[in-house]
């Protein structure tokens, strides 16, 4: 889908890009296919694409894979990938962070993609791995500088929850920036794709575990210990943080900026599994 298609698509329907919903439609065919080749999807593949907008990806992967399923929160495109895509594409009208799991995954996706809002990406990332933690490959186009956040290390400024979620899913890979004139209209702000690559660790990522890390992150310059005071005492423990701590082989007085993602995973199933 080019630019000339997108212009036509909105124009003629009477749709309007919605700040609200942060949207900026892709227009540029390059780019699109170049999504699909990192994404590694294929003809057996059962894919999940949150916020499709008028279809410019969501057309060439339902020609492609097994099966698609697709959210979009805007009724106007919604109703317009109906109309479009009929059959080949589930859609579910919904804001994909108040959609329940059980509504939309009948069958495990084993690849996702989203152009994310940076408004919802933090939001959007931790429901995807917790909700399809088991894909194979997550494929997301957010704003560059956002990158920061998800690709760093430890003892790091921008190290933080997410980091560590994507840490425990699997490894990150930047890909390719998408200049900004490859959107119509245009953002303000250069954009870029990355892949994460699930790495099999017997651990699942839960609502519970992500509320542990975020509290260990709730108080940044302080030590984990009185991080994670109040949180802890809202749950049942099987050890004391400390003794988690030393049987691990980590300082009493450490701060969670400093643990690998994968040392979050040993403490809390020391303190709660």
């Amino acid at each position: 889908m080019n630019r000339s298609e997108v212009v036509h698509i909105l124009e003629s329907n009477d749709f309007h890009a919605k700040t609200k919903f942060g949207q900026n439609f892709l227009c540029n065919e390059n780019i699109i296919n170049r999504i699909i080749e990192v994404s590694g999807v294929g003809p057996d593949s059962i894919c999940l694409e949150i916020g499709p907008g008028i279809g410019a990806l969501t057309e060439p992967l339902s020609d492609l894979c097994s099966k698609l399923t697709a959210v979009e929160i805007d009724k106007e495109l919604f109703s317009y990938l109906e109309e479009t895509l009929g059959d080949k594409v589930e859609l579910h009208l919904c804001d994909y962070l108040k959609l329940k799991k059980s509504d939309y995954i009948k069958t495990p996706y084993d690849h996702v993609l989203s152009n994310i809002p940076y408004y919802v990406m933090t939001g959007i990332m931790k429901k995807l791995m917790v909700d399809c933690g088991n894909a194979e490959k997550m494929t997301f186009m957010v704003e560059d500088e956002a990158i920061a956040r998800i690709i760093c290390e430890p003892s790091t400024k921008q190290y933080g929850p997410l980091a560590v979620l994507v840490g425990v899913y699997g490894s990150a890979k930047r890909e390719f920036t998408v200049p900004s004139d490859c959107f119509y209209p245009m953002p303000h702000t250069t954009s870029a794709v990355i892949t994460l690559t699930r790495t099999e660790r017997g651990f699942e990522i839960t609502d519970d575990f992500c509320s542990f890390v975020e509290a260990s992150f709730s108080k940044r310059r302080k030590t984990l210990s009185n991080s994670l005071s109040a949180y802890l005492s809202t749950v049942d423990v099987k050890i004391s943080l400390k003794d988690a701590l030393k049987s691990l082989g980590l300082e009493e007085n450490i701060r969670a900026e400093v643990l690998k993602p994968l040392d979050f995973v040993e403490l809390y199933k020391l303190l709660l599994i």
